[in-house]
């Protein structure tokens, strides 16, 4: 699966994946639609999602599963970290509207302040992803959508 829809990501980007996952250039390369967010990834049959976001934690991963992002924990059992929530939520209400994201080993980051239009936009990111990965077509209202119910369903009450 090749997704390389942004052509000039951030260097420090492509530099972090291929340190972590030497000799394999990032079959996934993508720009949140109209944000400064991106996501080098690669697909992986552990059916986890390790992210790694360059703008909150450095290189600290953050790995969760559908069923543990349900419960908004990571698999270790611990609260997903605030900069997480919004793509746990995302995988959470697309798999349910019956749009799957396969696991995914993952470096984020963005030109943007971190803060809640950050993590809003990560939610973004991984909305327009889950569509593209489905090969289904959308429209920035439909990301919006997608991430305004996540923020009243799954973000609510979560501190």
């Amino acid at each position: 699966m090749s997704i390389s829809f942004s052509p000039d990501p951030p260097l420090r980007l492509v530099v972090k994946f291929q340190e972590l996952y030497p000799n394999t250039p990032p079959p996934m390369v993508f720009q949140a639609p109209g944000r400064e967010l991106w996501i080098a990834a690669r697909a992986n049959d552990r059916e986890a999602y390790v992210l790694r976001s360059l703008d909150y934690n450095g290189a600290a991963p953050t790995t969760f599963s559908l069923q543990s992002a349900k419960s908004r924990r990571t698999v270790l059992q611990r609260p997903l970290p605030r900069w997480a929530r919004y793509p746990a939520g995302v995988i959470v209400q697309m798999s349910t509207s019956g749009l799957d994201l396969p696991g995914l080993d993952a470096v984020i980051c963005g030109n943007e302040a971190r803060g809640p239009r950050y993590e809003y936009g990560l939610g973004m990111l991984f909305a327009a992803l889950c569509y593209e990965m489905n090969d289904q077509r959308y429209l920035a209202d439909a990301l919006t959508e997608v991430v305004d119910r996540v923020q009243r369903e799954y973000m609510e009450g979560v501190v």
